[in-house]
């Protein structure tokens, strides 16, 4: 029942609907920047060259989207995570926000673990997550860049980086070990490699300067460990 609503024809069609809104939206901004380019004087052969490079090194920093695509269409239906990761969401939220929605009911992210209810409530909060980055970016992004701009004048700059690291270590410090180390189970292993790999390759990328590369595609590699290892574990 739950799977046949979540993969209904009518759903596909509304997803459809939305991203072509999306591609039109970019193609029309497209459109306007290569004019303005070419007003500015950049001639049309530098212009394909910025775009045919943007492309090629924008294909690796998205296979992360398209794994999480893959394990969540078995799990959530295709319409949803296509609508989600193809419009605003992001391969680190989708899943994690799914997860969050289903416990919160009493339900799992696993197939036949859940209700139409518990369904629901997972679109409900991936979507409005996802949408209030956008609502919270747009009153406040302007504020809080003022207000930064006044610390940092104030302040070493060395320091604010230090309040903003030491934040967001926090941050993710509470995630590893709430969903990711506490489980005791096939989760906290394939989490534990994946850490482990993703640490290995932040740390080559410091030591050597060459390797900074790595830095944009870190998730896709360690995604893809991880799910070797869980082949190979499990």
């Amino acid at each position: 029942m739950v799977s046949e609503i979540f993969n209904a024809v009518w759903l596909y069609l509304v997803v459809l609907v939305i991203v072509l809104l999306v591609l039109a939206q970019c193609v029309v901004f497209m459109r306007k920047a290569w004019r303005r380019a070419l007003g500015l004087g950049i001639s049309e052969a530098q212009l394909k060259n910025t775009l045919v490079s943007g492309i090629s090194i924008s294909i690796m920093p998205t296979l992360p989207v398209l794994i999480v695509f893959l394990a969540l269409t078995p799990l959530l239906g295709s319409p949803l995570p296509w609508l989600r990761l193809s419009v605003i969401g992001s391969a680190q939220y989708e899943s994690y926000a799914a997860s969050v929605a289903l416990q919160s009911v009493g339900e799992k992210l696993i197939p036949g673990g859940y209700s139409l209810k518990g369904w629901i409530s997972a679109a409900w909060v991936m979507t409005i997550g996802g949408s209030a980055c956008v609502l919270w970016s747009s009153l406040a992004i302007k504020p809080i860049s003022l207000m930064y701009e006044k610390i940092e004048a104030k302040m070493d700059k060395r320091f604010v980086y230090a309040i903003g690291g030491g934040a967001l270590s926090g941050v993710m410090a509470f995630v590893t070990v709430a969903f990711g180390l506490s489980a005791v189970s096939t989760n906290g292993v394939v989490f534990g490699v994946s850490f482990a790999f993703g640490a290995f390759l932040v740390l080559l990328q410091r030591k050597r300067p060459e390797s900074k590369w790595i830095g944009e595609y870190l998730m896709t590699i360690s995604m893809l460990v991880a799910m070797a290892a869980a082949c190979i574990i499990f």
